[in-house]
């Protein structure tokens, strides 16, 4: 059986805008390739450095943490719910900026990472991608949670829409224990009807409430 690996999450690096007003990463070096030498006896070289990040940096995962005080952090989260979990793309290209109940129609999402592919990440790293983005609606959420969704994706900067305070969506998926995952990409790279699973594991943070991972689906043949 022959295996595809497929890369969803955006590359971080020092000085990436996620998302306006959150610090961008800052990376320190605390020992270079040339200045680890003497430490060494001229026999090795080591690169060492910090990266000084915000939780909401690049293609992350939010817990429940992190809408709900009571809600499970980081560390909390059930491996079943990040890991090896079967894939469901949803396509909502066409579903307008209010992304409704209406395109999971025919789609058993019981068990699964639903991942809503509307092409907004070609945007990213342009001031268009802050401007107008697609979300779900509080209905749609509301739906996934009663179907059974494990984990729910979005290639856009928010999976609700920013201008509603109340924030609908993180309030009910995090409330059934669902993560969510925000700013995905390549989601058009997946194949229609192609056996996937996805893997969007964040460090087990204890108090943690959203950090960045490395996505991706394992498409079988």
């Amino acid at each position: 059986m022959a295996f595809t690996f497929i890369e969803l999450s955006h590359v971080i690096e020092a000085g990436l805008e996620t998302y306006p007003g959150l610090p961008a990463p800052r990376l320190d070096v605390i020992m270079d390739h040339d200045s680890s030498r003497a430490r060494y006896d001229g026999r090795a070289e080591f690169f060492i450095a910090s990266l000084h990040l915000c939780g909401n940096t690049g293609t992350y995962v939010d817990a429940p943490f992190h809408r709900h005080r009571s809600g499970a952090d980081l560390a909390a989260l059930p491996l079943p719910r990040l890991a090896h979990l079967p894939v469901e793309v949803v396509d909502a290209r066409n579903a307008g900026r209010a992304i409704g109940v209406e395109v999971f129609e025919g789609v058993d999402v019981a068990g699964t990472a639903v991942l809503i592919r509307t092409d907004w990440s070609r945007h990213w790293a342009t001031p268009r991608y802050f401007d107008g983005h697609p979300f779900l609606t509080g209905d749609a959420a509301q739906f996934l949670c009663a179907s059974g969704a494990h984990f729910v994706g979005i290639d856009s900067p928010n999976i609700d829409d920013t201008s509603d305070a109340a924030r609908p969506v993180h309030t009910a998926l995090l409330a059934a224990g669902i993560p969510i995952c925000e700013h995905m990409t390549n989601l058009q790279a997946l194949r229609p009807g192609a056996r996937g699973r996805l893997h969007a594991v964040p460090i087990a943070w204890r108090g943690g409430a959203s950090f960045p991972v490395r996505a991706y689906v394992i498409e079988s043949d």
